[in-house]
């Protein structure tokens, strides 16, 4: 099945993909988008550079994070906000379908 995630770039470009379930946001955005400095440790919670904010009405439509990401977070994302999540560790489930987020800067 698959799932439209709509991404709004770093210069405020909105592109929407559409994305097989299970799909990291991570990956989808690499794969379809290949931004800069994005996804650096290769999905693995550790780099702080999927960082993505996601729009507050689909936030909560995602399960809560796990320590590892809050913790990667707090140390590594630029300026994170309580709409904060790292791309790597969201699959794309059909329940998030049409979610929308934006790319943190770099």
């Amino acid at each position: 099945m698959l799932v439209r995630l709509n991404v709004i770039d770093r210069e405020g470009k909105t592109t929407a993909l559409d994305i097989e379930e299970d799909t990291t946001i991570r990956d989808a955005i690499e794969e379809k988008l290949s931004p800069d400095n994005y996804g650096v440790c290769g999905g693995n919670c550790a780099c702080g550079t999927c960082h993505a904010l996601v729009t507050p009405s689909d936030f909560e439509k995602l399960k809560a994070a796990e320590e590892d990401e809050i913790s990667t977070l707090k140390e590594a994302a630029i300026k994170p906000t309580t709409h904060s999540r790292l791309g790597c560790q969201i699959e794309l489930k059909k329940e998030h379908n049409n979610i929308t987020v934006t790319i943190a800067p770099d």
